[in-house]
């Protein structure tokens, strides 16, 4: 039977293409670790095929990966590979091959005997992993290079093995295709310690190529590794880090939060409360709405104001989902409201009567709001991680935010 033989080049143009037929996603879902499944060889189609596996963990740009591949074979094509230089020599018979050196063969088809083996410890350098704009640019590739110690080994049929320590470099690139699942390629050249030289590119067949798929893992895919990650909650001192949000994620909780919000139109205003079926005050209403999809918030408007990403208060920056907060003084945060687009807010309000909208700007309490607003928060975004606090934490005992002081309307209803 026929053995198919895949040559390096062939692994590398079909990784690039399978790339190319996906969507580009989330280009910054790249994860702190990743776990591979490869195959490799070089570029002649009778050296070995190897298959492996590999482990990286990342920690901003650099990472480190440890990765080990084998050829199985057992009763497959025999290859053949001379040892040495080969020449002519002509006499007046006509003209034959030598070779300098032995003739080593080995089976390169899949079975159960060991062919070769190759290990690997690589240093990896991914400048982009963390700039989800330089990979947008890239249509979600992102490009690696890397340095490493280890050893291959190849055991021929009729020679010994030639198993020696090496150390290698190359380059690569890694894309995402659907978030968690990764497709990546890359060529390594690997030297023998026992080498003179010290880097040599050398001829084509000292060129190892891979091509794999890859699985992160282990939470946020961009983290970066200096100082408080931009667009990720760094928790209060009562809050605990849950999860992280991807794009897609973010923008079905957001959804989700509006729809909740709006089913609770005309609930009473109750100050104090955080209770759907009696009513509740501004930030009663905000941490009972986002409670529901497991986002757990501060008990008062400024403790709230503490989590999140600051965003303009600009015509354009807000988007749905975010919290405004406002002040009766214009400055002392008292009041929080839920923006649901087109310059509406949702909130629970004394001076409305309970939930309800208002626009900024509209109408005397429009205007009165968009005076008296002090700052917006971004609670959920992509690669956000969500808080969640300790409900009977004591600091927040007893401290209720006041009242709003907007004009009231023909819906109000008390306080």
């Amino acid at each position: 039977m026929k053995r198919l033989h895949i040559s390096s080049r062939q692994l590398l143009l079909a990784a690039g293409a399978f790339s190319l037929t996906l969507p580009i996603g989330n280009v910054s879902a790249q994860g702190p670790g990743l776990f591979d499944a490869f195959a490799a060889r070089k570029e002649s189609p009778t050296d070995p095929l190897f298959t492996g596996f590999g482990v990286t963990g990342y920690s901003g740009i650099f990472g480190i990966r440890v990765s080990g591949a084998l050829n199985l074979n057992g009763g497959g094509t025999t290859q053949t590979q001379n040892a040495g230089p080969s020449y002519y020599r002509c006499d007046r018979f006509g003209c034959r091959d030598y070779h300098s050196g032995p003739r080593y063969s080995y089976n390169s088809g899949l079975g159960f005997g060991l062919g070769g083996w190759s290990a690997d410890a690589d240093l990896l350098v991914s400048p982009f992993r963390v700039l989800p704009v330089m990979k947008s640019l890239l249509l979600g590739f992102s490009p690696y290079a890397f340095v490493g110690i280890g050893g291959v080994g190849v055991s021929p049929n009729n020679a010994a093995d030639t198993s020696r320590a090496v150390w290698s470099f190359g380059a690569g690139v890694h894309h995402d295709l659907l978030g968690w699942l990764g497709v990546s390629a890359e060529a390594r050249n690997r030297r023998s310690f026992q080498s003179d030289s010290v880097i040599a590119i050398g001829s084509r067949r000292s060129w190892e190529y891979r091509a794999g798929l890859s699985i992160s893992f282990a939470g946020n895919h961009d983290a970066v590794s200096s100082g408080p990650p931009q667009g990720i909650i760094m928790p209060i001192e009562h809050s605990e880090v849950d999860r992280f949000e991807t794009a897609e994620s973010a923008a079905r909780t957001v959804a989700r939060v509006l729809d909740r919000a709006e089913g609770l139109v005309d609930t009473p205003f109750r100050l104090g409360s955080t209770n759907a079926t009696i009513g509740f005050d501004a930030a009663g209403f905000v941490q009972y709405v986002f409670g529901e999809e497991g986002i757990g918030l501060p008990r008062t408007s400024h403790a709230i104001a503490e989590l999140g990403e600051e965003v303009s208060t600009g015509v354009g920056s807000l988007r749905p989902g975010d919290l405004l907060f406002f002040g009766n003084d214009g400055s002392s945060i008292d009041h929080v409201a839920i923006y649901a687009g087109h310059d509406r807010i949702i909130h629970a309000t004394a001076s409305g009567g309970g939930v309800r909208y208002d626009v900024l700007g509209e109408g005397p309490r429009g205007e009165w709001f968009a005076e008296h607003l002090v700052t917006a928060r971004r609670i959920v975004a992509e690669g956000r991680a969500r808080p969640h606090v300790r409900r009977n934490d004591s600091r927040d005992q007893g401290a209720l935010d006041a009242p709003d002081r907007a004009p009231r309307t023909d819906r109000a209803r008390g306080a």
